[in-house]
């Protein structure tokens, strides 16, 4: 379950939000798609070059296959499930990992994309990107905190 935005002692705003089964579906097809062309790469070394070494490379596609599509199928079935915990300071907006905060900081952000529907933002950076969830009574306020600290340059679309 979702909990609303509270501000601990040191300033810094904490929340957790469930991620949109729509970006986990979108991971998950990209995923799809990039292991089925390495796959495909392996099951044509495979027929190529014929020998002990054919039944190794498809064997070797079939499986990669396997591992992803099981993991795909997995994230689909449980989409919409997953909780993430958040942390957002003057400086940069963070996804907690146990001890590990994973911290997108304002100044080096490229592209923010607001889905108001869903209540996320998604933030680029040249190094990756990450969405970000909030529950829907704190949706207004998290945009509003971003918005106004990320650089001029920074381009932002609303979908």
């Amino acid at each position: 379950m979702d909990t609303a935005i509270i501000k601990d002692e040191n300033g810094a705003y904490r929340w957790t939000g469930t991620e949109d089964k729509r970006y986990e579906q979108k991971a998950s097809g990209i995923a799809l798609y990039v292991s089925g062309g390495i796959c495909a790469v392996f099951i044509i070394m495979g027929l190529a070059l014929g020998g002990g070494m054919r039944g190794v490379f498809l064997l070797m596609g079939l499986a990669a296959m396997a591992v992803v599509g099981g993991t795909c199928l997995l994230m689909n079935r449980f989409g919409g499930q997953r909780r993430q915990r958040y942390i957002m300071t003057e400086e940069y907006v963070g996804f907690r990992r146990r001890r590990y905060c994973a911290p997108f900081r304002f100044k080096s952000i490229k592209k923010a994309a607001v889905f108001p529907s869903r209540n996320m933002i998604e933030l680029y950076q040249a190094a990756g990107s990450g969405a970000v969830f909030v529950p829907r009574e704190d949706f207004e306020f998290v945009k509003d905190f971003i918005l106004k600290r990320l650089p001029e340059k920074t381009v932002v679309v609303y979908e």
